[in-house]
């Protein structure tokens, strides 16, 4: 474990880096970028646990993927021990590099199979002024996505987060978390959570995206809509959106749920078992045949089937399945040559020889 390599090694206002080591807590992150001025622009639900070395291993997500991308476009630089046990002293943060292959990329991403990540130059961007969420109403996802289009040529990228939410998934935070209040007075189909943001010195977040959404209404894209008025409703309204896991597994019933980030495209599609059923005994049965068709179908729409989270064991049958043989090639092959004797996490990603 890399727990205890959790330092923040460095943090450059000049440069707008920070150097993390991979066992740094992403709450400690934010923490350490905010008393500089700056802020480190990743977040999701597991910041408190989340490491450094983990999110760069799975090139994790989260919810501002929309403004800046998956935590590959975030990691200027890396430091890595190689199979051979050389370290790999790569944070020099230089925004343009030609000097061939790019390791820092390929370590990103990889799941420890090409090396251990010990730290990463970390790109921070400037604190925002002010922030806005609103939770809005509508019929459809298409409305949702010209909805999105709608608010991007209004107010441009100060939108970081677009988050679907179906009334079903809404419905079930309302009747199992505790404290979970309805956003607006009535009910509608789908609903997006939409959070913006302002720099410094100009007029606060809310002003622009209430002008955005007004126009919204008038171009029929949404039904209703709230603007928080203070921090504590934001997170209120974050939270509907957060606790959608956990309402579905105190619901138990069969159902799908189909959520999360519209802005990036990545929908979170879980099905649960039937209420009545034994969950454990449903999924064994029913659980591949159920995971292959969304695979299949995801497939078929050009997709992929990890946006987040990487392949680890457990997808990568699907990915064996799915992937050209183009690809599998080529990332053996890396593999193959940066870890011949396979004991970088082997198992993982691809199968051992």
């Amino acid at each position: 474990s890399l727990r205890r390599m959790n330092a923040i090694r460095s943090v450059s206002t000049d440069d707008n880096v920070m150097v993390a080591e991979a066992g740094a807590i992403l709450a400690n992150v934010h923490d350490a970028a905010e008393a500089a001025g700056r802020r480190f622009p990743l977040s999701l639900a597991a910041k408190g646990s989340a490491t450094i070395g983990g999110l760069v291993s799975t090139n994790a997500g989260g919810t501002q993927v929309l403004r800046f991308g998956t935590m590959r476009s975030l990691v200027l630089g890396i430091e890595a021990v190689l199979p051979d046990g050389r370290l790999y002293e790569g944070l020099s943060a230089l925004r343009k590099d030609n000097r061939g292959y790019d390791l820092r990329q390929l370590l990103c991403g990889a799941e420890g199979t090409l090396g251990i990540v010990t730290a990463a130059s970390l790109r921070l961007v400037a604190a925002p002024g002010s922030r806005a969420v609103a939770w809005a109403g509508l019929a459809s996802p298409e409305d949702a996505l010209r909805l999105l289009r709608h608010l991007e040529g209004e107010v441009g990228e100060s939108i970081e987060s677009f988050e679907l939410v179906p009334d079903d998934a809404l419905a079930l935070v309302l009747k199992h978390i505790p404290g979970a209040r309805a956003p607006l007075a009535g009910r509608h189909r789908w609903n997006v959570l939409i959070e913006a943001v302002a720099p410094r010195g100009a007029a606060p977040a809310s002003e622009s995206l209430e002008a955005a959404l007004a126009g919204a209404f008038e171009a029929g894209l949404a039904e209703d809509a709230v603007i928080a008025a203070s921090e504590a409703q934001a997170e209120a309204l974050w939270g509907l959106r957060e606790h959608i896991s956990e309402a579905e597994r105190q619901e138990g019933a069969a159902r799908v749920v189909a959520f999360g980030h519209l802005g990036d495209g990545n929908i979170h599609f879980n099905v649960q078992p039937p209420a009545a059923s034994d969950g454990p005994a449903w999924l064994s049965e029913h659980g591949e045949a159920v995971t292959a068709l969304v695979y299949d179908l995801v497939t078929a729409a050009g997709g992929s089937i990890s946006a987040e989270h990487g392949i680890g064991q457990m997808k990568l049958a699907e990915l064996e399945r799915t992937a050209s043989p183009v690809q599998l090639a080529a990332m053996r092959a890396l593999k193959d040559a940066l870890d011949p004797k396979g004991i970088m996490n082997p198992g993982k990603l691809l199968r051992s020889h």
